[in-house]
Parts: C-alpha cells; structure tokens; sequence
C-alpha cells in the first residue's frame, strides 16, 4: 500500500522561505520506510535557485519536471512548486537519471540502460515506471523510451509526461523545459522512478467525444515512416486529406485547419483489444504528415477537432469514471498543453474542474504536459502508449 501526501509553495523568489514551507509541511506527514517525491514546478522556480533549495531540503530521493500550470489539492496556479509524497513499508521505489538523449543517440539503449539500473534495487519486479521526459527535438521520440521498457522482462506500466516550459515561441525554447533529479535539473536527461510491492495502479485516458469526430474511420494507414504518415488507403497522405475536403491549400504552405485537428487511431493492443490513441499533425512535408507520435500500421483513422466544450466533457467524463470506479486514494493527472490552448480565454478550466470533482475524496495532482504516456488498458498490462491532446490519469 501506498500513502501520499502533497505540498505546495507559490513563494518563487525566496529559496528559503520556500524550503520551510515545504519542509513544516512535510513534519506533518507520517512518513514510512520507503518513501520518494515527485516534484512539478514552473521554470522560474528554476531560474530563481528556489527549486534547488527546496530539493536540498527534502530527507527523501524526488524525480519530476517543469510545468507552467498545474492543480494541487485544491489550489490551480502557475508560479507554482508542489511535492507528491508517496511513501510505504510495502513498495519500494528506485529512482534514475539517464544519459543525455539526442538526435545523434538511440534513445531506446540510453533508456534501457537507466531501467536496468533502477531494476537492479528492486527486490521485485516493479508495477509501474515513472518518467519524466525532457522536451527535445521531434526526432527524439518519447516512444523511444517506452520501447525500452516495454521491452524488458517485467513490462511494467509506463505513466508519465514530457517537461514544458512558456518560452515555445522563443529562439531556444527548450532551454527551460528541465526534468528533475534529487536537487538537479536536466534539459536532456530522463529522470524516472520504477515501483514495486503491494499496490494496484489504474489507469484511464480521454482524449475526444464522439460529437468532435468530423471524419469517422474514413480511412486505414497503409504506409508510415515512425511518426511520418506516408499512405492511407494506399493514396500518399497529403492526397487523401485533399481529395476528402479536409487539406484545402497548398501543401507546401501547410493548412491551419487541419494542423489544429486531431487524427484518432483505432487499434488493437497486444491482447487484442481496441483502443484509440491520438495524434496531432505538426506538419506537412510534401505529400506526407509529421504527426506527434509513433504512428501504426494498419490503424483506422478519424478526424476530430479540439474544442472547449470537447476539453471539459471528456475531463469530466473520466473524473466520473474515476470516482465510480475509486472510493479513494492518489490521482497522478496529466493533461496535454494543446487541451489547454483549446480553452481559449480560460486555460485554468480543466484543471479548476479536477479540482471541483475530486476534492475531498482523493489525494491528487494534475498538470499541463507536452506529451502523455499511459497504457490504453485500464489495468496496464498492455498498451504503453505515447498520446496526443490526451487526459491521462494514473489512480492507485
């Protein structure tokens, strides 16, 4: 059995006022003998040396990374540092820093590298791995390091997220998206934890409704480049969206239309049964598609649009779904940084609703992420997926 606690501080120029927040915070928590810290916190948090004193402060190993909004407990803000404290006589927890991960590496040896070392702790095959991944160049791929995993002997559950900062419109916009590692804090690394014992994660994804569909299973993907979508129905990509109505300019100039739509995969996992997975175009290159993720062959394809309205359902949705399904207990949410663009005027909503819905019934955090990873099966035994302008939740 797990026990989680959380802590906050919104004190962003003050490292040591800060650190006592944290640290009176954490004199109220009955600590077990295994215990790890999962930190989120705004660059400037970064930027300010609040973070580092706030790590050097903590008795305990944490991973986590950078996030510019996110809900904790019943307070939603920006500038914002909070701490999820899991601890247990029952679990142990192993936390990892990987090598750097560039374009010129193979992420998924670097992975499986940082997995076997953390494996080596354990005295059991552990049930979920944590990641928190930096937030590097396309090719890199967060499927990289799912594969790693997925591919060991345990296959655990992978749940987590790829770092963001505010600065995505600058000259180096990266440079502030960070994971973090026990008082350090990375641009290239992948900070990670894996978790063994006595515990039973769940887990729940939403990503569109069924009235944000515009274009239902109009096509199966006949040929694919990793995440280059090449042929649907054996028609060259850009020519297919063409000739359905959907990509109407010149290609080499991209469509805003369909560059803000999502492409909703239907496949089978690897115990056969059907999933969705979404994927966000990012670009047009000739009459291919650069989409957001590892793309997969002879998946059915929809077209749907994210809306408002679309956000707020699907997160209400699944906040039910979790609250019929758990009586109780911790909530690890990561939503997709494109859902919060699409509430326009009020990029607060999603996570002020998670808080309406769960407070008082779970221990929780929610935050904006540039990329989700959560199985697609409810019990993770199958289905370790990177996701696109996804809601995912892990619940234990």
């Amino acid at each position: 059995m797990i026990k989680s606690y959380t802590a906050i501080t919104t004190e962003v120029d003050d490292g040591v006022v800060a650190a006592k927040q944290i640290t009176d915070a954490l004199a109220t928590f009955p600590l077990l003998s295994n215990t790890v810290g999962l930190v989120i916190a705004h660059p400037e948090f970064l930027a300010s040396g609040v973070y580092t004193d706030v790590a050097k402060a903590l008795p305990f190993p944490m991973v986590g990374a950078t996030s510019i909004s996110q809900c904790v407990n019943g307070t939603v803000d920006t500038y914002m540092l909070s701490l999820m404290v899991l601890t247990s006589d029952d679990c142990q927890f192993s936390c990892g820093l990987s090598e750097p991960v560039t374009a010129d590496k193979d992420a998924v040896e670097i992975m499986r590298r940082s997995y076997d070392e953390m494996r080596s702790k354990l005295d059991s095959a552990p049930k979920l791995a944590l990641i928190y991944a930096p937030f590097l160049d396309p090719y890199v791929r967060q499927s990289d390091y799912i594969a790693a995993i997925s591919q060991s002997a345990d296959k655990p559950a992978v749940f987590g997220m790829v770092a963001n900062d505010d600065l995505r419109a600058a000259a180096t916009p990266r440079d502030c998206a960070q994971t973090f590692y026990c008082g350090e804090h990375h641009a290239q690394r992948i900070a990670s934890v894996l978790i063994s014992g006595d515990f039973d994660p769940r887990f729940y994804i939403a990503s569109v409704t069924e009235s944000a569909v515009i274009m239902s299973r109009i096509g199966v993907i006949t040929a694919i480049d990793d995440n280059k979508l090449l042929e649907i129905n054996n028609i060259p990509a850009a020519t297919f969206f063409r000739n359905v109505g959907f990509l109407l300019n010149d290609v080499k100039r991209g469509d805003k239309g369909f560059l803000s739509s999502i492409l909703v995969l239907h496949i089978k996992d690897e115990n056969g049964y059907d999933a969705d997975i979404s994927r966000i175009p990012i670009a047009i290159d000739g009459d291919s598609v650069f989409c957001g993720g590892r793309l997969v062959l002879g998946a059915v394809l929809s077209v749907a649009f994210n809306t408002k309205e679309v956000v707020l359902e699907t997160a209400a949705n699944l906040m039910n779904t979790i609250k019929k399904n758990h009586k109780g207990g911790t909530v690890i949410a990561n939503s997709c940084l494109g859902r919060r663009y699409g509430l326009l005027g009020e990029p607060m909503r999603e996570l002020e609703l998670i808080r309406d819905m769960l407070d008082g019934d779970f221990n929780y955090t929610a935050v904006y992420v540039n990329g989700e990873l959560c199985p697609t099966d409810v019990t993770g035994k199958a289905g370790n997926q990177e996701h696109n302008q996804t809601l995912v939740t892990c619940v234990f």
